[in-house]
């Protein structure tokens, strides 16, 4: 067995196969020319995968090289990287795959980026719709015994379109791919795939289908039209949320040019909202063929192939020819992209070198704006002249990007409230004022327990303060502003006590009226602050030791108590901010400090749906006064996930006085029962609730326990956030 680091001499043998030179080396596997020969002077090209040295004893990393091998070789088509082999050689797994005589997009990219050229549109529209007839097979193939494999690519990147010579186009490395009955899983807190091809449902962690590959190719054709990268910023963790939130910013830039009907394709593929999207690959791809029949415009592989042969051709001769592409492939703009782009402005063609109709400034796609391909974290590209499939599961980059605005232990500036010592206020996990005094507070009328008051529609329950009551909470000293330098404090705009309204109700009746600003929730000594983002929770800072993201990233596991404590020491060199400081040190990754701090604030907002007493204050517009990381949460599937960790005994106690009590759907709904992210039965139930059941016959249908706590979990879920009223 080769040692790791020794260099290979080649020719080598390789069990039957002969290497004949090294592509490229990935994460986990490395990439080889290699040729088959057997009698009668039979030799057949092809490429060997096979498992890193130094990974090799590794069962978790071996387990899913089979597994890529066992996928891969189901997916049988011509527009597909195939499998041909799958073996052991002195304890070296390998795959053994068809061997694409070409180059990858990325490199077709990178020579027109050279050549300040840019890619005609009819040249962009056949890729991805080639891309998009492989994903289509690839998201309905069925696996050998007949069942739908429910596939996801989820590493859609130019380096994984592969082209062929003479133009014909493949999708390959499937490395990564998620199948529903994989064996081996992907690790819990892990993000795979390239940063800046990712779709925003990937990035979060949430569920995944075909219409997440959708996103990807679009980032893949949105590039090769402005011949720029989508999303790129100088680290990771921005490229990440410019991708979660969707913003197409140099999309609006730089894609003036082309056709307003493609452009309009290509954004509806770029919604964030998964069902914006096309929902099938089949279908974004009949839509290019259908615009590519109103251009009156004809793409084969041939026409690839060409106008690659040129790209790659180093001489004179190429580049005029690659004018006569140009004027062969010009799509004339519409009214509508004419006046996009400004009156009198000359429309610039498909293909143009510099100074000639191009942009004069960021003509290039900026390929290594963040370093090496993503691919190949060590830096290795692949050579243009044969493609192969490269697997990057292992993500090296984290090391060198910063984190920022993460600070989950600075010292808050704020009065600490009554009973706090000045050692817990030095490790709280943001800024906490004194507590508001409630005992101005005006109650909500009428709210108690399930009992509604007939009203339809959005119904504020939330009571705006009086003016009286805001200088009474002026003159006892409530939360300070939150504008640096300020010295002026805020009285609460609304209050309220938990035992009337729950914190449920409270969070959707502020997601509703998409509010901005604090809301606190106190309980004896325990308070808790929700920092709302239009509606949604961007922070949480809390008196609670256990709230401290270093010890909820200890106690759950993915932190060494030894490594906290030395993140914690060297904070001052990382700006004061812990987070910043676990990634330069090299602890965590950008991705799993990501996902992790938005799963921490999704469970410390859960856990108040069990507060039955206590008091809650809102306070309009006001700011965190600690910095934190915009993480995009969603306040209605926070409320359907946390009805899910709620109790049967729980929702029993809540339900018992109210066996007699009939409930009802609200008539139009203010949330629709599908934004709470549990699938049909929110709209079931609701669409059961007619009045005609009291509570205690409704339980008496249910014949196990699971279905009568689902039921109650669903029901609590609708009368609390106002879809339904106990009458």
């Amino acid at each position: 067995m080769p040692e790791e680091g020794k260099d290979v001499t080649f020719p080598s043998q390789f069990g039957r196969y002969t290497l004949v030179q090294r592509l490229a080396t990935g994460g986990m596997a490395e990439v080889f020319k290699a040729k088959i020969v057997s009698g009668h002077g039979f030799e057949k090209l092809l490429v060997i995968k096979r498992i890193l040295p130094n990974l090799a004893a590794d069962k978790t990393f071996v387990s899913m090289f089979i597994d890529e091998a066992k996928l891969t070789a189901q997916l049988i088509h011509p527009k597909i990287v195939q499998v041909t082999d799958f073996g052991e050689v002195n304890g070296q797994y390998f795959i053994a795959l068809e061997f694409v005589d070409g180059f990858d997009g990325l490199a077709l990219l990178r020579s027109a980026s050279q050549k300040q050229v840019r890619l005609p549109v009819p040249i962009c529209m056949f890729i991805a719709m080639e891309v998009l007839d492989a994903l289509d097979y690839a998201h309905n193939a069925k696996d050998v015994d007949g069942k739908p494999m429910h596939l996801v690519h989820r590493d859609i990147s130019p380096s994984n379109v592969f082209i062929a010579q003479r133009g014909d186009v493949k999708l390959g490395d499937f490395g990564i791919a998620h199948a529903q009955e994989r064996e081996s899983k992907t690790q819990a807190g892990t993000l795979k795939g390239k940063y800046g091809y990712m779709s925003p449902e990937q990035v979060t962690g949430a569920d995944l289908d075909g219409r997440s590959d959708l996103f990807a190719v679009s980032i893949v054709l949105a590039e090769m039209l402005m011949c720029k990268r989508l999303f790129t910023a100088q680290n990771d963790l921005d490229v990440l949320l410019m991708v979660r939130d969707g913003r197409l910013d140099r999309f609006d830039k730089y894609a003036k040019d082309i056709p307003q009907a493609l452009e309009t394709l290509v954004r509806r593929g770029l919604a964030k909202n998964p069902d914006e999207r096309f929902q099938t690959a089949a279908e974004f791809r009949d839509a290019l063929h259908n615009l590519e029949f109103q251009f009156g415009l004809r793409v084969g592989p041939s026409d690839v192939g060409l106008l690659a042969s040129d790209l790659f051709d180093k001489s004179p001769e190429a580049m005029e020819r690659l004018k006569e592409h140009s004027h062969r492939w010009e799509i004339k703009s519409d009214d509508a992209s004419a006046r996009r782009r400004g009156a009198g402005s000359k429309p610039e063609q498909a293909l143009s070198r510099k100074g000639e109709g191009a942009e004069p400034e960021e003509t290039s796609i900026p390929i290594d704006i963040d370093g090496p391909d993503a691919g190949s974290p060590d830096g290795a590209e692949p050579s243009p002249a044969a493609t192969v499939v490269v697997a990057a599961l292992d993500d090296a980059l984290a090391k060198s990007m910063s984190l920022v605005e993460l600070d989950q232990y600075a010292t808050p500036a704020s009065v600490p409230a009554p009973g706090w010592t000045p050692a817990s206020v030095d490790h709280l996990t943001g800024g906490l004022g004194t507590p508001s005094p409630l005992e101005n507070a005006t109650p909500i009328p009428d709210s108690s327990s399930y009992r509604a008051t007939g009203a339809s529609g959005l119904r504020p329950s939330l009571v705006r303060a009086s003016s009286g009551e805001r200088q009474a909470g002026l003159a006892a000293g409530a939360v300070p502003a939150s504008t640096p330098g300020a010295e002026r404090a805020l009285a609460p705009d609304n209050t309220g006590d938990l035992s009337l309204t729950s914190t449920m109700r409270v969070i959707a009746d502020l997601a509703v009226m998409v509010e901005t600003g604090l809301v606190r929730f106190a309980r004896g000594t325990l308070v808790k602050d929700v920092y709302l983002v239009r509606g949604s929770p961007e922070s949480v800072n809390s008196n609670m030791s256990g709230d401290r993201f270093g010890e909820y990233l200890v106690t759950r596991g993915f932190l060494r108590l030894s490594d906290l404590e030395r993140a914690l020491a060297e904070m001052p060199r990382f700006s004061g901010k812990l987070g910043e400081a676990l990634v330069g040190l090299g602890f965590m990754r950008p991705l799993d400090v990501f996902r992790l701090l938005s799963q921490q604030v999704r469970e410390r907002v859960m856990e108040l749906f069990t507060w039955t007493d206590g008091e809650f204050s809102f306070f309009r517009g006001l700011q965190n006064p600690v910095a934190a990381f915009p993480l995009g949460l969603n306040s209605f599937e926070i409320l359907g996930a946390g009805v899910l960790a709620l109790s049967y005994d729980f929702l029993a106690g809540r339900f018992a006085p109210l066996a007699g009590f009939r409930p009802r759907a609200m008539p139009n709904p203010r949330i629709n029962p599908e934004a709470f992210r549990l699938g049909p039965t929110p709209r079931e139930v609701w669409g059961l609730l007619d009045g005609s059941r009291t509570l205690a016959e409704w339980t008496e249908r249910f014949g196990s326990p699971d279905e009568l706590l689902t039921f109650y979990r669903t029901l609590h879920l609708l009368v609390e956030t106002s879809l339904a009223q106990f009458e």
